[in-house]
């Protein structure tokens, strides 16, 4: 029993001095692209595994409406989705990339390397490399941001600027099933460990209209019988929890509903597109009504309606 624990305590203090250094202060992010203003609606795609490809439904639904988007925040699965949009501006080839996604695509267990997670995202990085024509942040079609959990300081960390794939990377990387990332002399993992909708970020741009989409549901009654499904379930929880916060701030937020799709779910992705399509299609009269009263309002008007 105590050579278990020393070999445990051995691989806590190598995780430790590798990821975390507090002499080391990380360098300033890469500077990002300009957002042209105003911005008067902001996209934000929240996380949620599996669940992201609602964002492609309600992304469609806005597209066929006509409704402009000019800045899209995105966490995780979002991060991913929010990209692939941002590159090509197209929901026709964004369908025809995430429709037919599966797991395994993304994941690639690796149980001889699994120090700090059991996939390296080696799956993850092909796909995206396969799928962006974009290499950097400065050259998607839309502005763009996404956001990162920083191991050693605790803190948010907004990236729109430098290299775009292994940001995304970071801003999924679900701590236990993928690796930490490092980037940008930061040591980061998944942005939903504090904030999987990130209407904070979206604010910065002082946007007419915040919309958020929040991939939360209720939790299937049944329970976990493995590693991977506990793993998949309690950050389910963290998403669920943390979901309520993060959302107060957006004007209008969308929720799908799918009650019972885990985050790593297979056979389910035409239905999951179709809820986001459903949620979506319900808030477009509204919000054409208020980004109608946000073109005839004069600046006076609003002025005198804040005070």
């Amino acid at each position: 029993m105590n050579l278990v624990f020393l070999l445990l305590l051995s691989l806590c203090l190598g995780c430790a001095s590798c990821i975390y250094n507090p002499a080391n202060t990380p360098p300033p992010l890469p500077c990002c692209p300009v957002v042209p203003q105003p911005v008067r609606l902001a996209l934000v795609l929240g996380g949620g595994g599996a669940k992201g490809l609602a964002h492609v439904g309600v992304l469609e639904e806005l597209e066929e409406a006509g409704i402009p988007i000019d800045l899209i925040v995105g966490c995780s699965s979002g991060s991913i989705v929010g990209a692939l949009y941002a590159d090509s501006v197209s929901c026709e080839a964004l369908k025809e990339t995430m429709l037919g996604l599966q797991s395994r695509f993304l994941i690639d267990l690796d149980l001889w390397h699994a120090r700090y997670g059991l996939c390296q995202g080696r799956t993850l990085r092909k796909f995206l490399e396969r799928k962006l024509n974009a290499g950097t942040f400065g050259e998607l079609k839309l502005p763009f941001y996404l956001v990162a959990t920083d191991l050693c300081s605790s803190e948010l960390v907004v990236i729109g600027g430098g290299p775009l794939i292994p940001a995304i990377e970071a801003s999924c990387a679900l701590p236990f099933i993928f690796i930490p990332v490092e980037l940008h002399g930061r040591m980061l993992v998944d942005g939903g460990v504090i904030d999987p909708v990130p209407v904070r970020v979206a604010q910065l741009f002082d946007p007419g209209l915040i919309i958020a989409v929040d991939l939360r549901s209720l939790l299937p009654l049944e329970i976990p019988k493995n590693l991977f499904g506990i793993a998949a379930r309690s950050a389910e929880i963290t998403l669920l929890w943390q979901s309520e916060g993060c959302i107060k701030d957006a004007d209008i937020v969308i929720r799908p509903e799918l009650m019972d799709v885990g985050t790593f779910e297979n056979d389910c992705n035409e239905m999951i597109y179709q809820a986001g399509k459903k949620a979506a299609r319900a808030w477009i009269p509204h919000i054409q009504e208020l980004l109608n009263q946000s073109v005839k309002e004069s600046p006076a008007d609003q002025h005198q309606r804040e005070g």
